[in-house]
C-alpha cells in the first residue's frame, strides 16, 4: 500500500507532461526533470542476523522526500549496518547515500557502484539522486519500535481515582451516554450519591453532584440507552431517570437489567408463574421464559455490534450465574426478538467479567502488511473456585469462537485481580506530522474503519480508542478506586492516509 502522498506525486508527474505540449524546452525540462529523479523501490536486503528486515515495506513519500518503514521493525533489531536495495529511473547519472551522527559509520557511499556497501541508519540519511543539473534528496527512515507494537500497554502513570466527591466510595456503576459522554453513579462513603459526566476521560476531566433517589437504588444496575438512563430500586421497580436527577417509575418490575439495545432496555422479569425475558420499551421480543441455562445474574456488561452481514443489530454477553448457581461458560446473543446461546467454551465458566470492543492486527497470508479486526476481549472476572481470572481472552469473529489472547495482551502484574469492572473505550484526538509519519501500515479489511483520520496543513490527525477500566472489586469485595487506561501501542502510532 503507497501513502496518499505517492499518488499525488503521480498525479502531479502526469499532469507535468500534459503541460509539457504548451510550455517551451526549458520550461518543460524545469517542471519534468524532477520527476525522472524519484525512487520507485525501496527495501533492505536479508539479514540473517535481523529477522524480518527484508520482508519490511517502505513507503516512498515523494512530495517531502522521505522513505521510511510505516511498521517499525521489532524492538532490538539492529540497523547500522544494513544493506538498502533502491531502484530509481535508469536515466539516474549519480545516487550518493550521506550518513551524519550515525553510531558506527557516517561519510558518504556511492551507491550506484557500490550498491552492496552497508549504510549505518542510527544516524540522518540522506539519499541524493542528480541527473545533469538537477538533483533531488531523499530522508531515508529505518523505524524500530521502542515498544512492542502489538502490545496492550497499562501503565502504572495511567492510574486515577474514581469521581467521587469524598474519596473511598461504596460502590460505583460506569455507562457510557450518547455523543461520547460517560456517567459514572458512585454511592459514597457517607452513603449520599453522586452523579458524575466527563466529555474527556484521557484528561479525566469530570462534573460531579450530588443526587438524591426518591427510592433505594441498585446501583449496579445502572443502564444508559441513549440519552435516557434507567435503574431498578432495590424492590426491583424499573425507573427511567435523566442527568438532573429526576426519576419516574416505567410502571415495570424487574429482576435484573442486562443492558440496552437499540433504543430500549432488556432484561429478566419475575412474574411469579416464571422467568421472562423483557424489554422497555417493548419492541419485538419474543417474550418467553428464559432456558434453563441462561444466566440470571453475574453476566459481563452487553454489547452491541451492527455491520453489513447482520440483518439487524446483535447485543450479547459472556458468562453469568445460571439459576442453579452454576457459573456459565457461555456467550448468549440477542437479535431484537430471539436469544440465542452463540458459543461454549474458549474461556472457562465465570462471572462478572468485563466484555471490551477494541481492535487488533494480524498479518496476512504474504506476511507483508497487517489486517485490522474489530475484537471483543474478556478481561478480568471470578472464576467458580472464587479466584479471578488473569487472563484475558479474545474472539475475531463477534464472540463465536474464542482464544487466548497473546502474551502481548495479558495484564500486567501491576494491576490486581478483579470483577465486576466497567469498561468504556473512548477515542481520543491525535495528530503528528505526515512527514515523520513512520509507525504503523496496516491492509484494512472490507467494512466500517475504525479509523477515522484527516490530512491539513502538513500534519495528519487521527482519533485513538483507550480502554478505560472502573472500579470492580476483588476478594475482599471492596470497591476498587481506580480507573486504569490502557491502549494498544500500534493504534497510537500515526496512520498512513
Amino acid at each position: 500500500m503507497r501513502s496518499i502522498t505517492y499518488a499525488k506525486a503521480l498525479i502531479y508527474s502526469c499532469l507535468a507532461i500534459v503541460l509539457a505540449s504548451c510550455n517551451t524546452k526549458s520550461e518543460t525540462e524545469s517542471v519534468y526533470e524532477p520527476g525522472s529523479l524519484a525512487v520507485t523501490a525501496f527495501s533492505i536486503q536479508y539479514d540473517n542476523k535481523n529477522v524480518g528486515v527484508d520482508s519490511a515495506y517502505f513507503a516512498i513519500d515523494l512530495n517531502n522526500g522521505v522513505i521510511y518503514n510505516p511498521d517499525s521493525l521489532a524492538p532490538g533489531t539492529k540497523i547500522d549496518k544494513l544493506i538498502p536495495v533502491i531502484k530509481y529511473n535508469s536515466t539516474v547519472e549519480s545516487a550518493t547515500i550521506t550518513m551524519t551522527g550515525g553510531q558506527t559509520r557516517t561519510g558518504s557511499v556511492d551507491y550506484a557502484t557500490n550498491p552492496t556497501d552497508s549504510i549505518d541508519f542510527t544516524g540522518n540519511v540522506i539519499l541524493t539522486l542528480a541527473r545533469g543539473s538537477y538533483q533531488r534528496t531523499y530522508d531515508i527512515k529505518v523505524n524500530v519500535h521502542r515498544q512492542k507494537a502489538d502490545s496492550l500497554r497499562w501503565d502504572e502513570a495511567a492510574l486515577t481515582t474514581l469521581p467521587s466527591r469524598l474519596g473511598a466510595p461504596l460502590e460505583q456503576k460506569t455507562v457510557a451516554l450518547e455523543n461520547g459522554k460517560t456517567l459514572s453513579l458512585i454511592r459514597e462513603k457517607d452513603n449520599s450519591y453522586t452523579l458524575a459526566t466527563s466529555n474527556d476521560l484521557f484528561r479525566n476531566v469530570w462534573v460531579k453532584t450530588v443526587t438524591t433517589f426518591p427510592f433505594t437504588p441498585r446501583i449496579e444496575s445502572l443502564t444508559a440507552s441513549g440519552s435516557d438512563i434507567y435503574i431498578l430500586a432495590d424492590n426491583g421497580t424499573l425507573y427511567k431517570g435523566d442527568l438532573t436527577g429526576n426519576w419516574t417509575g416505567t410502571g415495570e418490575t424487574w429482576s435484573q437489567i442486562i443492558g440496552s439495545y437499540v433504543g430500549s432496555i432488556v432484561g429478566i422479569a419475575d412474574t411469579g408463574s416464571g422467568i421472562y425475558f423483557t424489554q422497555y420499551p417493548l419492541g419485538d421480543l419474543n417474550v418467553v421464559s428464559i432456558p434453563q441455562d441462561f444466566p440470571t445474574s453475574g453476566y459481563s456488561n452487553f454489547v452491541t455490534l451492527q455491520n453489513k452481514w447482520t440483518l439487524s443489530p446483535v447485543a450479547f454477553f459472556v458468562g453469568g450465574r445460571e439459576a442453579d448457581g452454576s457459573l456459565s461458560p457461555a456467550t448468549w446473543a440477542f437479535d431484537g426478538a430471539e436469544w440465542i446461546r452463540l458459543s461454549d467454551a474458549g474461556f472457562p465458566a465465570m462471572e462478572l467479567a468485563s466484555l471490551v470492543p477494541y481492535y487488533y492486527y494480524r498479518r496476512t497470508a504474504s506476511g507483508s502488511t497487517l489486517e485490522e479486526f474489530k475484537v471483543w476481549m474478556v478481561m478480568g472476572g471470578r472464576l467458580a473456585d472464587g479466584s479471578a481470572n488473569r487472563t484475558v481472552y479474545i474472539s475475531y469473529d463477534n464472540g463465536v469462537n474464542w482464544q487466548k489472547g497473546s502474551s502481548l495482551l495479558q495484564l500486567p502484574d501491576v494491576m490486581p485481580q478483579f470483577w465486576g469492572c466497567d469498561n468504556i473505550v473512548a477515542e481520543t484526538p491525535m495528530s503528528a506530522s505526515l512527514s515523520d509519519n513512520w509507525t504503523r501500515m496496516f491492509k484494512a479489511p472490507a467494512g466500517p474503519q475504525r479509523i477515522s483520520s484527516s490530512y491539513q496543513d502538513g500534519n495528519i490527525r487521527w482519533d485513538c480508542p483507550y480502554i478505560y477500566l472502573f472500579g470492580g472489586a476483588g476478594p475482599d469485595s471492596q470497591c476498587y478506586d481506580t480507573i486504569w487506561r490502557g491502549v494498544l501501542n500500534r493504534l497510537t502510532f500515526t496512520p498512513i492516509i
